[in-house]
């Protein structure tokens, strides 16, 4: 096929999302054609999260004739705000585009969208956006020219290990004298074995494999954070369900790697890897038993991920959101993550409020009252 292109006709539908076949089949087309083929937006995911929240869901779409180029999920945060469904489980938040769409498609896809926020006074928080990407350079510039409110503020980073080759990407991780040693260590003393999954669920069995994993990954990550100023959210039983379902679709997908490490009959480390196109492995999510927590079970498992990658045509190895300092110690790079606030300019309290969320996040000292004091009170 040859590039889509904004001079053929393009149908622009915003939809109450339920749960329709064709509308959901139409949104997976798109996201197996599209670029990115983010895991935070997969289909099955994004299903799950629409039977867990009664927020109002609304898809966004672009058609040329039947064929969808462009969408976005989003939910109806409060009475007016619109924010991403993925927001319930993500490190990064993607718009879909087709792989042939050209930036003109991306700014009719976004003057539309716009078009629609501005009629209907809406305002939109737009959490976990690439930073340094091009789409989010077009998203801004299609906002500003639609006469909206359009605010951005540095949120957090994606530390990354990004490789011209997956045999690179090894070499750089096996070249750091700490992982190797963390390794040799648990295998050598402990008599470990690592492991990882890439299978779906078995449905016939009465506790899936995949269950019982997730169990004790939960399990683990409320003993690890216990006594903590940020004790697990795993602690509610609601939460343990909600990521089993997140990690069940996920495997729908094809997009579930599991890493763990084993000593005897207890898994004492854990990583819930993502796929993110056909080269990169996000490291989403983490947890150690803290009773070994000297034999840095965690960082074994990033050697084993390396390892692991180096055989399956992975070149980049994704940390997800957050900058913590054991990324930062293999990671080569990082992916600025933003959050952006659009609105219409007579919408004054969004637009007080976001500035209020830019002064805090400008002000280091207020900042680091916020993330030590105020937000592990209103997580717990």
């Amino acid at each position: 096929r040859t590039t889509m292109s904004a001079n053929e006709h393009l149908e622009f539908k915003s939809i109450v999302l339920g749960e329709d076949p064709a509308l959901w089949a139409a949104f997976s087309m798109l996201w197996e054609n599209s670029e990115s083929r983010c895991p935070f937006q997969s289909p099955s995911v994004l299903r799950h999260h629409a039977t867990k929240t009664d927020d109002a869901k609304r898809l966004f779409m672009l058609l040329q004739g039947s064929d969808p180029i462009a969408a976005v999920v989003f939910k109806r945060d409060g009475s007016d705000n619109l924010t991403f469904l993925s927001d319930l489980k993500t490190d990064v938040n993607r718009f879909l585009f087709h792989t042939e769409a050209d930036d003109e498609i991306k700014r009719t896809f976004f003057k539309r969208l716009f078009q629609t926020i501005a009629d209907e006074d809406l305002s939109l928080t737009l959490n976990s956006q690439y930073g340094d990407h091009a789409d989010t350079l077009l998203l801004r510039q299609a906002a500003e020219s639609a006469g909206l409110f359009c605010a951005v503020v540095e949120n957090s980073a994606c530390p990354v290990v990004e490789a011209a080759s997956p045999e690179e990407l090894f070499a750089h991780v096996h070249g750091l004298r700490e992982l190797r040693y963390r390794v040799s260590k648990l295998r050598n003393q402990q008599g470990a074995t690592f492991e990882v999954f890439t299978d779906a669920p078995d449905e016939t069995s009465g506790i899936t494999e995949l269950d019982a994993w997730t169990d004790a990954f939960c399990a683990t990550h409320v003993r690890r954070w216990a006594d903590t100023p940020t004790p697990s959210s795993f602690r509610n039983d609601e939460r343990r369900v909600f990521l089993r379902g997140c990690l069940q679709a996920w495997a729908n997908d094809g997009l579930l790697v599991r890493f763990s490490v084993r000593v005897g009959s207890e898994r004492i480390g854990f990583v819930i890897g993502l796929r993110s196109g056909n080269d990169t492995i996000i490291h989403h999510s983490t947890t150690y038993e803290p009773r070994f927590a000297k034999s840095s079970p965690g960082k074994a498992l990033i050697h084993h991920m390396a390892e692991w990658m180096s055989s399956n045509g992975c070149r980049i190895l994704d940390f997800g959101d957050g900058r913590e300092d054991y990324k930062y110690a293999v990671a080569t790079g990082e992916r600025p993550l933003v959050r952006i606030f659009i609105a219409n300019k007579s919408n004054v309290r969004y637009i007080l409020s976001s500035s209020v969320i830019r002064m805090v996040r400008g002000n280091r000292f207020m900042y680091d009252v916020y993330q030590r004091h105020i937000k592990p009170r209103l997580q717990s």
